[in-house]
C-alpha cells in the first residue's frame, strides 16, 4: 500500500471518528466547532502576514509565498480544518433532522 492511500486511509478514519464524536456530544461538537474557528483565524492570520512581507519586501511572490506551507500555525491548522471539515459534514448528513 502506497504511502498517499495510507495518510487517506487514516483521514477518513480520523473523520469518521470525530463525526461519531461530534454526533455523540453537543460539548464535544461545541469544543470542535471553537477550535475549527480560531484555527480558520490563525491559518489566514499566517497566510496574510506571508502575503505582506513578500509585499513590502518587494520579493518574487512565487518563491517567498512558500515559506507560508514551512510555517507550524499553518501546518497544524491546516491538518485540523482538513479533519474538521469533512467530520461536520458527516454530523450534518448523519444527525437526523426535525
Amino acid at each position: 500500500m502506497t504511502i498517499t492511500v495510507s495518510f487517506t486511509l487514516i483521514l477518513a478514519a480520523c473523520c469518521l471518528a470525530a463525526g461519531w464524536i461530534g454526533c455523540r456530544s453537543r460539548k464535544a461538537l461545541l469544543v470542535m466547532d471553537a477550535l475549527a474557528a480560531i484555527l480558520l483565524f490563525a491559518t489566514f492570520v499566517t497566510i496574510a502576514s506571508a502575503i505582506a512581507r513578500t509585499m513590502l519586501k518587494g520579493t518574487v511572490f512565487m518563491t517567498e509565498i512558500h515559506a507560508v506551507l514551512l510555517n507550524p500555525v499553518f501546518i497544524i491548522g491546516g491538518a485540523y480544518l482538513a479533519i474538521y471539515t469533512p467530520a461536520r459534514m458527516a454530523i450534518n448528513v448523519l444527525r437526523p433532522s426535525g
